[in-house]
C-alpha cells in the first residue's frame, strides 16, 4: 500500500507538472492567435491579388498576340501595295528610284483641331486663329511640295494610281503606329505587372513562413 501511495504521488506530480506545462502553452496559443487571424487573412489576400494579376497578365499576353497578328497582316497588305507599285512602275523604268522614294516617303498628316465657341469681339483669340491658318497654310505648301514628282508627266508614269497606292500605304503605316504603340503600352503594363507579382509572391512566401 505503501509502495502503491508513492507509484500515484509521482503520477499525481507528473500530471500536475504536464497540467502547467499545458496551460503555458495555451496562454502561448491564445497570445499568437491574433498575429496568427491576421496572418492567415494576409495570405488570403496574397494569393487572391496574385490570381488576379496573373489573370491580368494572361489577358494582356491574349491581347498582345492578337495585335502581333494585326501587324502580321500590315505587313501582307505592305507587300500586296508593294508589288502593285512594281506593276505601275517596273524596277526598269529609268525614274525607278525617284518615283519609288517618293512612294515610300512617308507624310505626317495634320487634322484640324475642332475649338470651342467663342464670345463675338474676342480679338486676341481671331488674331491667333489667323497666324495658325497662315502657319496650316504653309505647311500645307510643304505638303503639296513633297506630294509630288517633280518633272515628270503624271500619265507616263501612272502618277495618279500610284498616289492612291501611296495613301493606302499611308493609312496603313498610320494603323501600324497606332497598333504599335498598344503594344508598347501593353508591355509596359505587363511588365509592371510582373514585378508586383514577384513582389507579392516573395510577401506569400514571407508569410508562410511566418505562419
Amino acid at each position: 500500500m505503501q509502495k502503491e501511495k508513492y507509484r500515484l504521488e509521482s503520477d499525481l506530480k507528473n500530471a500536475e507538472m504536464k497540467l502547467i506545462v499545458f496551460f503555458e502553452e495555451l496562454i502561448l496559443l491564445k497570445s499568437m492567435e491574433g498575429k496568427d487571424i491576421q496572418l492567415t487573412k494576409r495570405l488570403a489576400g496574397c494569393r487572391q491579388e496574385k490570381g488576379q494579376i496573373l489573370k491580368e497578365i494572361n489577358e494582356i499576353s491574349r491581347k498582345l498576340k492578337e495585335k502581333k497578328k494585326e501587324i502580321d497582316e500590315i505587313k501582307e497588305k505592305e507587300e500586296d501595295l508593294m508589288s502593285r507599285f512594281h506593276e505601275l512602275c517596273p524596277e526598269r523604268s529609268d525614274k525607278y528610284e525617284e518615283i519609288r522614294k517618293y512612294f515610300e516617303k512617308i507624310l505626317k498628316r495634320r487634322r484640324r483641331v475642332e475649338k470651342p465657341e467663342r464670345a463675338e469681339g474676342d480679338e486676341d483669340d481671331d488674331e491667333e486663329d489667323a497666324e495658325e491658318e497662315e502657319e496650316m497654310e504653309e505647311e500645307e505648301d510643304e505638303d503639296e511640295d513633297e506630294n509630288t514628282v517633280a518633272g515628270l508627266p503624271p500619265e507616263e508614269y501612272k502618277i495618279e494610281e500610284i498616289d492612291k497606292l501611296r495613301e493606302e500605304r499611308m493609312d496603313l503605316y498610320e494603323d501600324k503606329e497606332k497598333i504599335l504603340q498598344f503594344i508598347n503600352d501593353l508591355e509596359v503594363q505587363r511588365k509592371r505587372l510582373e514585378n508586383k507579382e514577384k513582389a507579392i509572391k516573395s510577401d506569400l512566401e514571407e508569410t508562410e513562413e511566418e505562419i
